[in-house]
């Protein structure tokens, strides 16, 4: 990633023609210039100008930035917003820190996985013995957000299953928030790969993919998890390493960018030649199908799949092989509102954009919502839960599962 004082061409791009004004989900609730693409950038370019200080209220306007890229892909001149925020965020962090919360997140919560399933774990026990119940209104309405959780994660279940062996072999990222939260999601990973003759190798050395570090500017432990999960890979001897979550595969991806001009370098961009959101692989390895199920689908694109990897039409070819009847939403690749940790930080801005996202799926009359990332899959939820619906939200990977369990016979 480049430093901020090196994105000054990418900067001074900005035409200020505002089209950026047009699709930004924060603009479109907030309608304030220092909400939008435009604005941000002003601000940027009048501090490397010398004419603003790094103040809080700087910051707080740069962190109101999704980063769904909606600005990039419709910007004439083709400005890396996405890209001089992360920067801008990162230059920040270094030179006033990081606030409280963050910090410790960043700091000592997400660089170990087994410090985030503790904390899950103890949201679990405070939930079951109504601890919960005594938080104050604005922290109940967050927590809330998370769904029910698992009683084991993927990592506790994972030693009491055999996995097949075979020839051909694919690797398998553990996402922290589908082995915590979605467990099935990679179990119906698994055994769709296996049906399919694949051994599926799943290093447990794997860490955080450092999503939150590099968003949030925190470069080094961002550096440090990429680095662990290469090396967690380099053994183990496939040419692909597939998982089943949009932002784990965005950030994957941009590791190279991480090393560029490190001695890490090489390793990296090798890495990122290898990974693949499991939407892809599967999509051209599926058969037709000719019997079709009575179930509706509809489907959201996760910001970090359709515009960061470019990935569209993949998973709407993994839910036609599962059989459904799929209907597309309105707008169905406009950012949900979730974030990240957007949703916890921004509240009622990203209840207001959720909203919008929600409307667009009961129109369609579908009864399961699929989506690709497991954090829009949390906000769909607390979307769904909040407007009183009774839609199922899935990974496309788990209709296709239970598409196959359905079948007569494997015709793979």
């Amino acid at each position: 990633m480049k430093p901020l004082d090196e994105l000054t061409e990418e900067l001074y791009r900005c035409i200020r023609c505002g089209s950026c004004t047009a699709v930004c989900p924060v603009f479109s609730v907030e309608k304030r210039e220092m909400s939008v693409a435009r604005g941000r950038l002003r601000l940027v370019r009048e501090y490397l100008a010398g004419n603003l200080e790094l103040t809080g209220k700087m910051r707080g306007y740069l962190d109101l930035c999704l980063g769904c890229r909606a600005c990039v892909v419709s910007c004439p001149p083709q400005v890396p917003t996405d890209k001089i925020i992360r920067a801008a965020r990162a230059h920040f962090a270094i030179n006033k820190g990081q606030p409280l919360v963050r910090h410790i997140l960043l700091q000592n919560v997400l660089v170990k996985p087994k410090r985030f399933t503790m904390v899950l774990d103890s949201l679990k026990l405070a939930r079951n013995t109504g601890v919960t119940r005594l938080l104050p209104k604005n922290l109940k309405t967050k927590e809330n957000i998370l769904p029910q959780l698992p009683k084991r994660t993927f990592r506790e279940l994972l030693n009491g299953l055999q996995l097949k062996q075979s020839d051909k072999k694919v690797g398998f990222f553990l996402s922290c928030m589908d082995n915590n939260v979605y467990p099935q999601v990679i179990i119906a990973a698994i055994n769709i790969l296996e049906k399919l003759g694949y051994e599926v190798v799943i290093p447990t050395k794997v860490v955080c993919c450092g999503a939150a570090h590099d968003n949030y500017g925190d470069l080094e432990n961002a550096r440090k998890l990429a680095w662990q999960n290469i090396e967690a890979f380099s053994d183990t001897g496939v040419d692909v390493i597939l998982t089943d979550c949009a932002s784990c595969g965005s950030t994957m991806q941009s590791y190279g960018e991480l090393f560029r001009g490190k001695s890490e370098e090489a390793k990296a961009f090798s890495f990122v030649s290898k990974v693949m959101d499991i939407n892809q692989f599967l999509s051209d390895k599926l058969p037709s199908v000719s019997e079709m199920t009575q179930t509706t689908v509809t489907y959201h694109d996760p910001c970090h799949l359709v515009r960061y990897q470019n990935v569209r039409t993949a998973p709407r070819r993994v839910l036609a092989s599962a059989g459904v009847i799929f209907k597309e939403m309105a707008e169905a690749d406009r950012c949900c509102g979730g974030g990240g940790t957007f949703n916890i930080f921004h509240y009622d801005i990203s209840m207001q954009i959720l909203d919008r996202k929600i409307e667009n799926v009961k129109q369609t009359g579908a009864s399961i919502l699929a989506t690709s990332c497991p954090a829009c899959r949390i906000q769909l939820e607390h979307g769904i839960k909040r407007h009183g619906l009774t839609i199922e939200v899935l990974h496309p990977i788990e209709l296709l599962e239970k598409s196959f369990v359905k079948r007569e016979g494997n015709p793979y």
